[in-house]
């Protein structure tokens, strides 16, 4: 790394060192110290804005982004207002993530200049990414290239606001017009292949991905995206490799990995060591991918190693019963400081790609969950007076997921469709929703809600395995569902979580789901008409089997 006094421009002497100071007492606590530096800096108010600017990029170009905030927060309470700083402070605290922070420079410019260069683009930018009013961000874009059709970079921006918008046609159009511009431009063809995937137009998405590989090979993200198009394909080989980007490719995980005293198993002998598996992102994640464990289990102690497995407290008893005899060990929850004895760390969702799972050997032969006999039996037995096909509902995922706007269906739309089905009675698979439940039963659907008794997926995992059929919206209770086995039926959107693959109506994760697909973006109805369709049939078939053994 560069010394600071490498990159100083022409600024008075000593006006670092009084930075340097003041952020080294600040760093050790000492208020007053920092203070005196800062009146100290203060006395060189007459140093040129421009010089100060020309520091703070520099800073940033030779990887001391911090510094150049420093120095941009100093400038602002000299009374620096140019906007051509505030926008360097607010693209420096970009740099160091502080978006929120960004927003306020980027206003304090905006408010003196409104045509600055690029200012609409950035403050779009940083008020997406400390989501912020996604209405102003998306007006911002519009305006920042209606008043310059030449501004590239909010072009490749507006693709996404677009998208968000559900607004594919101009996506699309956002997107060929910043390849025009900038047909040289990786995140241009990144921006691109995602929106001709939501189009699912694959073969020119996956085009653009290896366009936007190849121009910046050394992008996670667009790694990470190139692997999420091949996985949804069904080329595992391929996809696995790009899927390991997913921590710093995947922008909801950046930063989220955690730190082990350890380093990561990257395939090195086991024999006399511990490997700790730990769980990660979500609930889903964790019920779809620990089938792998007995695995990865088999060959650890085929070296004459161990295994021990960690994840999440509310899914512990379900997977100890399942699969707790495969490995050495097993703990919940709990922070680095937690961490039993190993010698080497490995993520749940990582296994595929250590196993070298491909097309032929990724096919599950059949349940790998099995939920608690007694409380699977106390269910059955509240259950068993129902003569009608029992079917459990979920209609969205967690509201705070990127994507749920785009994957959720909607107790709207079950009510509207279910409401007059005779024979079927369904069930509430969404703990917390009693505001959803009350408002479909409202609306005519017959819904019991009996998941104030959900305390841990044991307890859900057993119910569910008591019903006859689920319906569900992709989501945690899809991957439990079809992991105990249970007739599951499975609502997707056009662009779909990257295991349902494309156009099949099966899947290779799950034997007993039944995959309904949008073939146009946002476009439910036709979803719901052939489920309702398919459920009128289902109940019929019930209605007649159970009459047959009734005395």
């Amino acid at each position: 790394m560069q010394d600071l006094r490498s990159v100083e421009p022409r600024l008075p002497p000593h006006f670092l060192t009084f930075l340097r100071h003041a952020a080294e007492a600040r760093n050790a606590g000492q208020s007053e110290a920092m203070a005196i530096w800062l009146k100290a800096a203060a006395y060189l108010h007459d140093t040129d804005t421009s010089a100060i600017v020309e520091l703070m990029d520099e800073l940033i170009r030779v990887g001391q982004p911090w510094f150049s905030v420093e120095l941009g927060e100093l400038a602002t309470r000299l009374g620096y207002d140019a906007p051509t700083l505030q926008f360097g402070l607010g693209y420096a605290l970009q740099s160091t993530g502080r978006h929120a922070e960004a927003t306020v420079a980027y206003r304090r410019a905006l408010a003196v200049d409104p045509e600055y260069p690029q200012l609409r683009n950035n403050l779009a930018s940083a008020i997406r990414m400390s989501h912020g009013d996604l209405q102003e961000a998306f007006a911002l874009l519009e305006e920042a290239v209606a008043a310059n059709p030449e501004e590239v970079n909010a072009w490749i921006n507006l693709v996404n606001a677009r998208r968000e918008r559900h607004d594919l046609e101009g996506a699309h159009a956002a997107g060929v017009r910043a390849l025009e511009l900038a047909p040289g431009n990786a995140a241009a063809a990144n921006n691109h292949s995602l929106t001709l995937k939501d189009a699912q137009r694959w073969s020119e998405a996956d085009q653009y991905a290896k366009t936007a590989c190849s121009l910046d090979p050394d992008n996670a993200t667009y790694r990470f995206n190139q692997g999420i198009l091949h996985l949804m394909q069904g080329r595992y080989a391929e996809g696995w490799p790009g899927f390991e980007d997913r921590w710093l490719g995947a922008m909801e995980l950046r930063g989220a990995r955690p730190i082990f005293p350890v380093p990561r198993w990257r395939g090195e002998s086991l024999k006399g060591k511990t490997l700790f598996v730990w769980g990660e992102q979500g609930f889903g994640d964790v019920l779809q991918f620990c089938r792998f464990i007995p695995m990865l289990a088999e060959r650890v102690h085929a070296q004459g190693g161990r295994i021990i497995w960690n994840s999440f407290p509310q899914v512990g008893n379900l997977l100890v019963r399942s699969l707790g005899r495969h490995v050495d060990g097993y703990t919940v929850g709990g922070g680095i400081e937690s961490l039993p004895a190993c010698d080497y760390e490995f993520p749940l969702m990582s296994l595929p790609f250590a196993l070298k799972l491909d097309e032929a050997t990724i096919q599950s032969t059949g349940p790998w969950l099995v939920s608690d006999p007694t409380l699977h039996a106390a269910w059955k037995t509240q259950l068993a007076a129902e003569p009608r096909l029992k079917v459990g509902l979920a209609w969205t995922g967690s509201l705070t997921h990127r994507r749920n706007a785009c994957r959720r269906v909607g107790w709207e739309r079950y009510a509207a469709h279910f409401h007059d089905l005779q024979d079927v009675v369904f069930y509430s698979l969404q703990p917390g929703a009693a505001a959803d439940v009350s408002a479909a039963r409202d609306a005519g659907l017959d819904l019991v809600d009996l998941t104030a008794s959900f305390a841990t997926f044991d307890h859900t995992a057993a119910f569910i395995d008591s019903l006859d059929l689920v319906i569900t919206v992709c989501t945690s209770v899809a991957h439990l569902s079809g992991a105990i086995g249970q007739r599951t039926w499975v609502l997707l959107d056009a662009n779909p979580h990257w295991p349902w693959q494309l156009e099949r109506t099966d899947s290779p994760w799950y034997p007993t789901a039944t995959l309904y697909r949008q073939h146009e973006f946002a476009h439910w109805e036709p979803v719901l008409e052939t489920v309702t369709q398919d459920l009128r049939s289902l109940a019929a078939a019930h209605k007649i089997r159970t009459q047959r053994v009734l005395p």
